[in-house]
């Protein structure tokens, strides 16, 4: 998950603790959760969660099938673990990352192509895309869409980007109001470690009724819930006590997302769609 507002520079809590594993060499190039498909029954899993990290990216490719030759822009890259995946599926590619937060585009900055791809990273706001019209084929957004602080912004400012017949992937936690708990106490938990989060009762739209009115084409919408959520199983500490507060905000946000997924107040979703009209 990415932080990607320039209004508020603001970046999540966890991400701290994120760039200091990575550093440290705890951690690798992905901030997103596991994929785990079939969904492991048990905690006992025949992948561990940087595998699982990994697995996701595959699985959001496998969906766009990214053609060598072409433009793709990763919004809100994280660590480059997407691109750096992107770039030993094609060649001769521009592969484009943007963030907002230059301790992660600094991370981003240590990779190098190996398959004769360019890899560009530069600090912008996914609302306001420092990018030509019909400039890229393919983008991608993984986790981050819910911190920006307008959906339907970035999805215009993407829409205007793409090429006619160009394509849109990502990933958003699409949360329903038919919670036991009040809608502030979640927010107020949930933006506590992962905020900012702007509209996380997507009161303004979802992806999908966002993409319907913008005149997107081709719209599927996938829930990941079940192949998501055995990710708490590797980022909440071992025998915590689930009733009791961990003190910590990230840890905190994290119970709660938990608790969301599994009582079905929250889905995990993928979302495509395309332009429309191709060359």
């Amino acid at each position: 998950m990415t932080i990607l507002t320039r209004a508020a520079h603001r970046f999540p809590a966890y991400f701290d603790r994120l760039i200091e594993s990575f550093h440290a060499g705890h951690s690798g190039r992905h901030a997103h959760l596991g994929y785990w498909h079939p969904a492991p029954e048990t905690e006992t899993s025949a992948i561990g969660f940087e595998e699982a990290q990994a697995a996701l990216n595959e699985h959001l490719i496998a969906m766009t099938v990214p053609r060598s030759g072409s433009r793709i822009l990763d919004v809100a890259c994280g660590f480059g673990g997407l691109i750096q995946q992107l770039d030993h599926v094609v060649s001769g590619t521009e592969l484009h990352g943007i963030n907002l937060d230059d301790r992660q585009l600094n991370i981003c900055q240590q990779l190098r192509s190996n398959h004769g791809n360019v890899l560009r990273w530069q600090e912008a706001d996914a609302c306001d895309l420092p990018f030509a019209d019909a400039m890229f084929d393919l983008i991608f957004c993984v986790e981050a869409i819910f911190h920006f602080q307008s959906r339907e912004q970035f999805l215009s400012e993407a829409k205007r980007i793409l090429r006619p017949g160009g394509r849109l992937l990502l990933t958003d936690f699409t949360l329903k109001e038919s919670s036991a708990l009040p809608a502030f106490c979640m927010e107020a938990v949930l933006t506590d470690g992962y905020g900012p989060w702007p509209d996380p009762w997507c009161r303004r739209g979802n992806v999908f009724q966002l993409l319907n009115a913008q005149g997107w084409q081709n719209i599927v919408c996938e829930d990941l819930t079940a192949e998501t959520l055995p990710t708490y199983r590797h980022i909440l500490p071992r025998g915590m006590d689930s009733a009791r507060d961990p003190g910590d905000p990230a840890t905190r946000s994290a119970l709660m997302l938990q608790w969301l997924q599994q009582n079905g107040h929250l889905t995990y979703d993928c979302i495509a769609a395309h332009t429309g009209a191709s060359l």
